[in-house]
């Protein structure tokens, strides 16, 4: 059904813009070639790097891991290389690769098994992060931090650091976490700012590098946006496009997270009697009315980490 579609969809697009344009190679007779692991291969450590050859014509490639126990697929993510690093518990898995471009997808390669076993040497080993997830943005500054367990692995060391420019300062460290999370308190993280977390494994006799994600505190509500158009007092006709459009330019907090605009509007200036709310992001939004009269309308953004500002000073128009 896959490849209907985007037949479909080419023929759509050729029609606007010409067949030469966007013909893609037929790859579907192509076969991808698995280099790494090969059937069979026993892997020491939790890192394991997938490589396959490359096919004329493929723009990506989507590789599938299956979990031979539960018999339940782990990963099916696509990839525009030839290699790819995972890191993996121990276990059994089969792995298979197939070629992709806009209009056409090989046949999977054959399905190769290998199988995962601990090991004391973590040097090489991969700390695989759980949650926060990378760049997120948040006002909560008590957040818990969380990370896969390495079996050979006897505590972890954990780090929070603040970013200024180039700069990174350790603000925060733990240097014996036997879990695998840890939840840090209100009083650890004080401002606004760019922040890393990152993780080591350790043993005995060896320990893995850093892993690291980046994360934002934002606490500051987004504030009142700019309202542009319709001017106040301008008069439509009904069934006319009235184009609202609003900024957020005069943000001014230190860390500026993706604001999205709620607009309202009204058939009085009280706002009692909302005809239509609408949220996006984009500082533009188009409508026509039907009824004749005043109208309303003001705008708030809510931000990415969870801020909600105050509506600004409503406009109006009418429409006649």
């Amino acid at each position: 059904m896959r490849k209907y579609v985007k037949y479909i969809t080419i023929a759509y697009i050729g029609f606007f813009i010409g067949c030469d344009d966007i013909i893609e190679d037929d790859i579907t007779n192509d076969i991808v070639t698995t280099v790494a692991p090969q059937d069979m291969t026993q892997i020491e450590g939790n890192s394991v790097q997938f490589r396959w050859n490359q096919i004329d014509g493929a723009d990506e490639y989507r590789i599938q891991i299956n979990n031979q126990s539960s018999n339940a697929i782990i990963l099916d993510s696509l990839v525009n290389t030839t290699l790819f690093n995972y890191a993996m518990n121990p276990g059994t898995y089969q792995w298979r690769v197939r070629g992709e471009n806009f209009a056409y997808d090989t046949a999977y390669s054959f399905n190769s098994s290998f199988s995962v076993i601990s090991s004391i040497d973590l040097s090489g080993q991969t700390v695989l992060l759980n949650s926060p997830l990378n760049n997120l943005y948040t006002n909560d500054v008590a957040i818990t931090f969380s990370w896969e367990g390495i079996s050979t692995a006897t505590f972890y060391k954990f780090q929070i650091l603040r970013v200024d420019g180039s700069e990174e300062t350790v603000i925060f460290e733990d240097q014996n976490v036997v879990d695998t999370s840890i939840t840090i308190g209100n009083t650890i993280i004080t401002e606004d700012a760019e922040y890393i977390w990152q993780v080591s494994a350790e043993n005995d006799t060896s320990f893995t590098d850093y892993f690291r994600r980046t994360f934002f505190i934002d606490t500051q509500n987004p504030v009142s946006p700019s309202l542009i158009t319709p001017a106040v007092g301008q008069n439509f006709t009904t069934s006319q496009e009235v184009n609202f459009t609003w900024n957020f330019n005069n943000d001014t907090g230190t860390i500026q997270s993706g604001i999205i605009g709620t607009i309202q509007i009204a058939s009085d200036e009280n706002f009692s009697n909302i005809v239509l709310s609408e949220s996006n992001a984009t500082g533009n939004f188009i409508n026509t009315f039907d009824t004749t009269g005043a109208y309303y309308w003001r705008v708030r953004g809510v931000d990415e980490a969870g801020n909600t500002g105050d509506y600004n000073a409503s406009g109006q128009f009418n429409v006649n």
